[in-house]
């Protein structure tokens, strides 16, 4: 089975086509520029009748064998689109999915997609038992530095030319929706603005798209960047991510660099000990750079402040859960002065 990712894929498009493709994954703009581009190429090259079905719980599996078998009235060759909505199959879809290899004809091309992770996907038995006639098109979100890559790639496209500060905004103000990183950069080009862009220009224009986990946040968190740990905390409160399962994130990895720390002073095997948490070898800088900052006695406050934040919350007394929640990333960050405490409002309260 020939695997490629989705930069690679207008190369192989330029050639003969495939019989089938199945393309997997959860970043929406490369999915959906991916299945454009296989429908573009079967339409160049006589595959003129396409057959769009969405296999959710109540699909009948009949339907797909029959559009397989069929011959069109309009057109002899096809493209037949089939979106696996489900994470879990049924049996019977399974059983179809597995006779696929026999259906298959030069008349046809299949593709099939959905959301479902590709890593998850291709351990199940009926992706296995296609391997020699499909082609693979796993869809991964962009880390930073390949997003940044992605925006200065899409703007060369778009003929814009962004200075290094304002592809630094644009990367910070869409990050993690390409969506709307090509909205934006679409808009620019419409907008006749005096080029190179730099950031003050391009300030002018942007809408704050970014879209973060609360792993990204703790990331910021970490490694000590204040402002876009409030970022992205804001972000996240936005997209009305649940209070609690913030500051349980907040928690986990407060205990987790207390234990780190301990084991430092007492000059354990520290690496045994990150092999233990799941702290993997990539992830270790980070740890370690905020044990820099934090000391034991800081970290056993930050665990008071959680532990009132987490009654207050829970008792309802709190107004503004995303005024105390960016109150823990900042005392997270870097130690600074007692001056509020979430202990206090507890006891006033």
């Amino acid at each position: 089975m020939q695997k490629l990712y989705a930069n690679q894929l207008p190369q192989h498009l330029s050639g003969p086509l495939a019989p089938c493709y199945l393309l997997f994954g959860d970043e929406p703009l490369q999915k959906l520029e991916a299945i454009d581009a296989i429908r573009a190429a079967a339409k160049a090259q006589g595959y003129a009748e396409r057959i769009s079905l969405t296999a959710d719980a109540q699909f009948d599996w009949n339907l797909l064998s029959n559009e397989l078998q069929a011959m069109s009235l309009f057109s002899e060759r096809r493209l037949i689109e089939l979106e696996l909505s489900q994470q879990k199959l049924s049996a019977a879809a399974n059983d179809a999915l597995k006779a696929l290899p026999q259906q298959l004809h030069s008349d046809i091309i299949l593709l099939i997609h959905g959301e479902r992770s590709h890593s998850d996907v291709s351990k199940l038995a009926w992706f296995k038992q296609l391997q020699n006639q499909a082609v693979q098109i796993p869809v991964y979100a962009l880390d930073e530095r390949q997003s940044q890559q992605w925006l200065r790639d899409r703007a060369r496209q778009l003929k814009l030319q962004l200075s290094s500060d304002a592809l630094a905004l644009l990367q910070q103000h869409c990050a993690g929706n390409l969506l709307a990183a090509r909205q934006e950069l679409e808009k620019l080009t419409m907008a006749d603005l005096p080029q190179p862009l730099d950031a003050t220009v391009l300030a002018q224009f942007l809408a704050d798209h970014s879209s973060f986990t609360v792993f990204q946040l703790v990331d910021a968190i970490l490694q000590g960047q204040a402002d876009e740990a409030l970022h992205r905390l804001q972000r996240l409160c936005q997209q009305d991510t649940e209070p609690v399962i913030i500051a349980w994130q907040l928690q986990k990895e407060v205990l987790q660099l207390r234990q780190l720390q301990q084991a430092g002073q007492w000059q354990q095997n520290i690496n045994e000990l990150y092999k233990s948490l799941a702290i993997w070898p990539k992830r270790q800088p980070l740890y370690q750079n905020a044990l820099k900052r934090l000391s034991l006695a800081w970290l056993d406050y930050l665990l008071q402040e959680l532990a009132a934040f987490d009654r207050l919350y829970k008792a309802g007394q709190l107004n503004h859960a995303d005024v105390a929640l960016a109150h823990l990333v900042t005392l997270f960050v870097k130690p600074v002065p007692k001056a509020f405490s979430l202990q206090q409002q507890a006891v006033y309260d």
